[in-house]
């Protein structure tokens, strides 16, 4: 197949002209992940980026560590040259941390760890301190490459002066290196970095779906020499359960991740990397330019999960809901259920969350949220069938 630049790409997925027909003659059961590699080229990690001008060099594609079965897969990632690891305290209940500090420690030097924290507007210096620390104790090392603020929605907490002051401190000590933060809210999130200091790298969502809107911001966040990670690129996470793509010779999370990594202002994504097949089937997209397979595969499964999944990104429906339901994260929370396979990280999750955020009210409401919804979904269905699950 040729290949074909990101522009005609973009217009070839709206317009439709690429089909959404995949090949009748496609072998494989319903097992096969339509991964395929080269025999005559191995398996291994082709190309390294800045990272912003933090002067660091990270593989295109890098180990998300928000959940794994085995910890050496960790070290199999590493030995097929993934350097980059991002995880958070609270992934695995702070496992996922231990389990990286017990595989990399004889490559600490060698190796880029990014962890996260989700802090509260009034939470003090000594407190940031004090789980930072802990981080370090669990990751077996002296320092933190990235430390990130995790999940803002809006960067005025950057505005609290133990914040500036707890991490102006763990520089000075050495214990970090770079600051930054993830956000599920990039519209507003990356404009407010532009002209804030605190960010030397973000973790944003961009996927075939959620990423047009928002890549203006990332170039000129790219632009201003921040770092720019990619998180969810799976859009939904649905393929595992369409038999469909799971069949075909093109694997979807490859077409996936090289979309995300045609846009030459994505430092790296973080694919989550929890199995040894994982780890193959994705790292062999480093440096595999796109091409019409793989925009036949994305095509199909936007066809197919276009009414399935909330876009956590989007935030519409927000105000519309006169119960203040948390919808986005409730939706998302059930993703990790059903389609990431966390079951017991997505019901910790929905259990941390207030309870006037949960949908417990929405049985008898009219549907505020469906039509706000410009995705079309049956919000309340969902909410409603959330709380069931995550709630068991």
């Amino acid at each position: 197949m040729s290949n074909i630049n990101r522009r005609n790409f973009l217009t070839a997925l709206t317009s439709g002209v690429l089909g959404f027909g995949l090949s009748k003659n496609a072998k494989g059961s319903s097992r096969r992940t339509g991964f395929t590699q080269s025999e005559s080229a191995p398996i291994r990690i082709q190309k390294y980026n800045n990272l912003g001008n933090t002067g660091i060099k990270v593989p295109d594609v890098s180990c998300g560590a928000i959940s794994f079965f085995e910890p050496n897969v960790l070290r199999y990632a590493y030995d097929l040259g993934v350097t980059y690891f991002d995880t958070a305290e609270s992934y695995m209940r702070t496992k996922s941390e231990s389990f990286i500090g017990e595989v990399l420690k004889d490559m600490r030097d060698k190796v880029t760890i990014t962890t996260k924290h989700g802090l509260r507007a009034n939470v003090k210096k000594n407190q940031i301190i004090e789980r930072v620390e802990a981080s370090l104790k669990r990751l077996q090392s002296d320092y933190i490459d990235i430390a990130m603020i995790h999940g803002l929605s809006d960067l005025s907490m950057l505005d609290n002066e133990d914040i500036q002051a707890a991490y102006a401190q763990l520089k000075k000590d050495g214990k970090i290196r770079f600051t930054g933060f993830s956000t599920h809210n990039a519209k507003v999130t990356l404009k407010q970095a532009l002209e804030k200091d605190f960010a030397q790298v973000v973790l944003v969502i961009y996927n075939h779906d959620e990423g047009k809107e928002i890549e203006p911001l990332i170039a000129q966040v790219h632009q201003k020499g921040i770092g720019t990670v990619a998180m969810k690129i799976f859009a939904g996470g649905k393929h595992g359960n369409l038999k469909s793509l799971i069949s075909q010779e093109v694997s979807y999370p490859q077409a996936a991740i090289r979309w995300v990594l045609s846009n030459p202002n994505i430092n790296t994504c973080i694919p989550t990397m929890s199995s040894y097949s994982h780890v193959e089937e994705y790292v062999a997209t480093s440096a595999k330019p796109i091409n019409r397979a793989d925009l036949e595969v994305i095509a199909e499964y936007q066809r197919q999960t276009k009414d399935q999944y909330c876009r956590v990104s989007c935030q519409e429906c927000l105000e519309s809901c006169p119960q203040n339901v948390a919808i986005n994260d409730v939706l998302r929370f059930k993703m990790y259920f059903e389609d990431y396979r966390m079951e017991k990280e997505a019901m910790r999750y929905y259990g941390e969350l207030e309870e006037n955020q949960k949908p417990l009210n929405c049985g008898s409401c009219s549907g505020y949220c469906e039509n706000a919804c410009r995705y079309r979904l049956k919000v309340k269905e969902k909410l409603i069938h959330a709380h069931e699950i995550l709630s068991a």
